[in-house]
């Protein structure tokens, strides 16, 4: 499957400082606690709807790349070696192991934490020298699904490492959290390859002499959640524990949470160890009952008296999902399974702790990793459904938008001290909640603007109906939108916190609007349309018609101003220049425009007004003036013979032009400013430019009932 975002917010997840399972450790004498090189402590303790699985296999063992299945122990041999699978010279040893969703019928499922341990016995060589010199032992190279290529990794925390002090075998563990890298890749699932775990290989003789023999392997514990799951208490402790026939009854317990009040206690345990051979009997795994008896454990494949016995198992079968799939992993064990808790006849209904012992009389192990994940007691008010009555959740402004829960107690236990709050957006108000179910009562404090509801204890038991809360909101008024904010929308999340009645830790669940496959919700999110404003003032109504002769008529309708069909905007005018109808027509208009911008920067469409200013002053054409000289050599200046202040007066222009001899060499009858010296009626060279010299004109305004024009101009055409 594809990857899935976890949701936080939907699960009841405890403050560490409530959640933490506490560790015990116990020991009858002063030797005994004295091989506990390194004592258990929490890496993970949490409340979830989830639980863990694994993935691992062994570094050392009888061939590189061959499955080893006989029933030797990993001491019987003087020439153990790497398993070596990936051909890659920059390697020295590798392994992998495939891993598959473990709850493949589930719509979605969230690695929520994944965790890589690896451990080797590291005595020196005979030589003295370390086994791999240009190796750093709390390094290891991990190829990801869907890689090709290997990331060098440096372990976060070095668990123990008994090379310091010379312990027996120099064992050592790393831990490495590796959850943000899954995370990320496309899916979890698939092939995770490591490689680089340095250890001693041939034969081993541990410090105090005696042969313990070579062994190392790796480990991932995934912890993953669904919605769907059950809430568990899951728990991962590690450190290290050396456990001999003479060192032993070692008891880790775990504190803190309450199983189920009725019916069968589901109870998973996962554990990392190295030394455990395969036929040598004595170590055992070991809990207490609800006689406070200490129990062996039994497991698939892992009796009673030879629990520590070189296999990686998961459930009932041998784990064989990797390479090499050794049955014999020659002193690496790693197991997952439920415990066999038959008639509750060792974790019993509302009990909230178990204790683990680790005993031999025999055989010496290490263990370096345990986990349970154990069916506990918890409400859960998930899922919270928030809705509301606008249409596609699109209101407008001034709207009432009436909103609801429904939510019921889908957990086992009981649900109380139930409580609803969410901080209520600015541009939204709170208006009422006069429908509430009885048992529900609400505060709402104007200053901070946070709503809260309070739900009665015994509303929300388990098997209650659904409580269903009603409230109104309104949205801001449009001038709100169009003069102050331009926040075109609210977002509503509400935030439930509780307590279990027998499970008196605190919980907390958030509503959604609507759920995806995964059930994971978001905030309901209502759209505000942006109001639309228009000019109250109609179009046209401030346009005036004066006389030129009434000057307090003009200032009096510049004075005059639109107004908009709501709100006070501040609005911009732009003042226009008089402008006279044409050089004919004296009557002219000033035109005016206003526009203001709204809080979205949306600039409404200009209202236009229009001052027509009329003049008693006829044209007699005594503004017109004629060029006086044409000098046509392209600077720009006198280029043209041009008659002026006509302009946009309809007249007709018929131009004709003499010489001194009164001969007619240029005529137009719609002259447009155009004639620069040049002849259309004889010929003057082959350009046509007349000589320089003066010249005779007569200009007709054809419509303008005007005499016509006569006068002279200079042409200069050299």
């Amino acid at each position: 499957m594809g990857k899935c975002f976890k949701h936080t917010t939907k699960l009841p997840f405890l403050k560490e400082a409530l959640i933490i399972l506490f560790i015990s450790l116990f020991a009858s004498t002063f030797e005994i606690s004295a091989q506990i090189q390194k004592e258990f402590s929490p890496r993970f303790n949490n409340m979830i709807n989830g639980d863990f699985t694994m993935i691992a296999n062994n570094i050392i063992s009888r061939t590189a790349t061959e499955d080893y299945n006989g029933e030797n122990d990993n001491h019987s041999f003087l020439d153990n070696v790497y398993v070596d699978i990936d051909n890659d010279n920059s390697t020295f040893n590798s392994s992998s192991a495939n891993f598959v969703n473990p709850q493949p019928q589930l719509a979605c499922l969230t690695i929520k934490k994944a965790y890589l341990y690896w451990a080797a016995a590291d005595k020196e060589n005979e030589a003295g020298e370390d086994n791999q010199p240009n190796w750093n032992f709390n390094d290891i190279k991990l190829m990801l699904p869907s890689e090709n290529t290997y990331s060098t990794l440096t372990a976060d925390d070095v668990l123990y490492r008994g090379r310091d002090t010379h312990f027996s075998n120099d064992p050592y563990v790393c831990f490495k959290d590796i959850t943000s890298l899954v995370i990320n890749l496309d899916s979890p699932y698939g092939k995770y390859q490591v490689a680089n775990i340095e250890a001693k290989t041939g034969f081993l003789f541990q410090h105090s002499e005696g042969n313990t023999g070579t062994s190392g392997g790796w480990q991932i514990v995934y912890i993953y959640e669904s919605p769907e799951l059950i809430s568990k208490n899951v728990s991962l402790f590690d450190g290290y524990a050396h456990i001999t026939k003479d060192f032993n009854n070692y008891d880790i317990g775990f504190y803190g949470f309450r199983t189920v009040p009725s019916g069968p206690v589901k109870v998973n345990t996962l554990i990392g160890a190295l030394e455990g051979d395969r036929s040598l009997i004595g170590d055992r795994f070991q809990i207490q009952n609800i006689a406070n008896d200490y129990i062996d454990i039994t497991a698939p494949l892992r009796d009673s008296n030879n629990f520590f016995n070189s296999r990686i198992t998961i459930e009932n079968t041998n784990y064989t999902d990797r390479n090499p799939a050794s049955l014999n992993t020659l002193g690496f064990d790693a197991a997952l399974f439920q415990l066999n808790n038959t008639d509750n006849s060792i974790i019993g209904n509302n009990q909230s702790s178990a204790s683990i012992r680790l005993a031999s009389n025999q055989e010496t192990y290490s263990l370096f990793l345990i986990g349970l994940s154990v069916e506990v007691w918890a409400p859960s008010l998930y899922p919270i459904v928030l809705s509301s009555t606008a249409i596609e959740n699109t209101s407008n402004a001034n709207d009432i938008v009436t909103l609801d829960f429904n939510f019921s107690n889908t957990g086992n236990d009981n649900a109380v001290n139930v409580m609803l709050s969410e901080t209520i957006p600015s541009n939204i108000e709170f208006v009422s909640a006069n429908n509430l179910p009885v048992g529900v009562t609400y505060n709402y404090d104007e200053d901070t603007r946070l709503l809260q509801f309070f739900i009665e204890n015994g509303l929300a038991d388990i098997g209650d109906p659904p409580l269903n809360i009603q409230f109104e909101l309104i949205v801001k008024d449009a001038c709100y939108f169009l003069e102050d904010t331009c926040n075109l929308a609210f977002d509503l999340q509400f935030k439930a916190t509780y307590n279990g009645e027998e499970n008196t830790n605190l919980f907390t669940s958030y509503s959604s609007n609507e759920l995806d496959d995964c059930q994971l919700g978001s905030p309901l999110s209502i759209a505000i349309n942006q109001p639309i404003v228009l000019w109250k003032t109609p179009v046209e109504s401030l346009d005036r018609t004066l006389s030129i002769d009434n000057p307090n008529d003009l200032t009096d309708a510049q004075a005059l101003f639109p107004v908009p069909d709501k709100c006070n905007f501040e609005l911009i005018k732009k003042s226009g220049d008089f402008i006279q109808n044409s050089d004919c027509d004296y009557t002219g208009t000033y035109t005016n425009t206003w526009y203001f911008t709204d809080a979205c920067e949306r600039t409404i469409e200009d209202y236009v007004q229009i001052i027509t200013v009329t003049s008693n002053q006829f044209f007699d054409g005594n503004n017109i003036t004629v060029s006086k000289v044409v000098t046509p050599n392209q600077d720009q200046w006198n280029e043209y013979f041009t008659i002026n202040e006509i302009t946009d007066c309809g007249f007709l222009i018929n131009l004709k032009m003499y010489n001194r001899w009164g001969a007619l060499i240029y005529q137009s009858d719609n002259y447009q400013n155009n004639w620069n010296g040049t002849s259309n009626k004889s010929s003057f060279g082959t350009s046509n430019k007349v000589p320089t010299g003066t010249y005779f004109y007569v200009i007709n305004l054809f419509n303008s009932d005007l005499n016509p024009i006569i006068g002279t101009v200079y042409i200069g055409t050299k």
